[in-house]
């Protein structure tokens, strides 16, 4: 192997598919990532036991040739050296790595224990990335990244595509986020699947102008993701651990809290001031306003620039104040929050914004979580 390529574009390239490997892999070559050079492009590529990334450089090639480099060693490197044009050749089992003014030389590993890659399923469309990276960033707070067992599927983010629209919902059985998204495709598809969260947290932001996607039809198997010359495909979550029946969850609005997203934010934070993150934020409304309180004195009271509309003459409720702060971070201006019962689901939302819905349920013995 020798290929030339700039440091920018390489360091760029590495870091990306660097964060793909296993913090503890099942087998040391998995530690590794492949450099392959031939035609005129360097393919860089890693596998996880689940997830393959690939990154695809046009780059100056002398000599083709494949290796296995110590991936997180490469990185590391790479990042480190001057924006100059770089050159990776393979010599005697090393893999050489020469810029203005350094050289280093890293031990390979071998090749023959390095796996087969799964193969890249075909796309069935494509959302822009910017609109995948900001709705996954609406949602990220919901995951619950230690589930397991028999709740494994809340670790992940549901991808579903049907018609025009492509949906990411993320829930940890106390709220859940949703957030939409227009979806291009030259037919119909109606597809799903439940993305694990390193998987989606480590590319949704990846890929500039169009994000192709593919989904099998009944959420079992491989998603792949894919544009601006890189490639992730990623086992699914089995979707029968997602729970679907959160789709059938409808709110009878009786209430609602309309206000500013900043506003309110402040308060809630003012409020906070004197308990813990974490703890309950006490929401009060009726016909003098809405208030906010918090800790175990009911003296220390926070008004916010808010007005209640509802059936309900006044009504309290109570919600873990790190969970309201993350369903109100994603939104900004006019904020509608509807409620049913002080003990059942509420929906905060904008009018203005039909992308977005988060749902939280209130604490049932909030005395006691305080």
């Amino acid at each position: 192997m020798h290929a030339t390529i700039p440091q920018q574009e390489l360091a760029a390239a590495v870091t990306w598919a660097a964060r793909q490997l296993p913090s503890k892999p099942t087998n040391p070559v998995l530690t590794g990532m492949r450099l392959a050079a031939d035609d005129g492009q360097l393919r860089l590529s890693v596998w996880d036991g689940t997830t393959a990334a690939h990154a695809t450089l046009d780059v100056d090639v002398t000599e083709s040739g494949t290796v296995i480099a110590p991936g997180q060693m490469l990185q590391q490197i790479v990042a480190a050296l001057r924006k100059s044009d770089v050159t990776l050749s393979d010599r005697a089992g090393d893999l050489e790595i020469t810029t203005l003014g350094a050289h280093f030389a890293l031990n390979v590993l071998d090749g023959r224990d390095f796996p087969t890659l799964p193969s890249m399923p075909e796309p069935l469309g494509w959302v822009e990335g910017s609109d995948f990276a900001a709705a996954f960033k609406r949602v990220k707070a919901s995951i619950d990244a230690k589930a397991d067992g028999s709740f494994a599927g809340m670790s992940g983010v549901r991808i579903r595509i049907d018609g025009d629209m492509l949906t990411l919902t993320s829930t940890d059985r106390y709220r859940i986020a949703t957030a939409t998204m227009p979806w291009h495709s030259d037919q119909p598809v109606t597809a799903m699947g439940v993305m694990p969260g390193k998987a989606i947290a480590d590319n949704a932001t990846a890929f500039q102008g169009r994000l192709h996607l593919s989904l099998p039809a009944d959420g079992s198997g491989t998603a792949a993701l894919s544009g601006d010359g890189r490639q992730v495909s990623t086992m699914l979550l089995e979707p029968g651990l997602f729970p679907h029946r959160l789709d059938e969850i409808v709110i009878n609005v009786s209430g609602r809290i309309v206000t500013d997203a900043e506003s309110l934010t402040e308060g809630v934070r003012a409020a906070m001031a004197v308990s813990e993150p974490g703890k309950p934020v006490w929401l009060h409304a009726g016909e003098d306003g809405v208030s906010l309180r918090a800790g175990s004195s009911s003296r220390s009271i926070v008004e916010v620039d808010a007005a209640y509309e509802g059936d309900m003459p006044a009504f309290e409720t109570a919600i873990n104040s790190v969970y309201l702060l993350d369903g109100l971070t994603p939104l900004s201006g006019v904020t509608h929050i509807d409620v049913t019962t002080p003990k059942t689901p509420a929906v905060i939302h904008s009018p203005d914004d039909a992308t977005y819905r988060y749902v939280v349920t209130p604490l049932r013995d909030p005395d006691r979580a305080a």
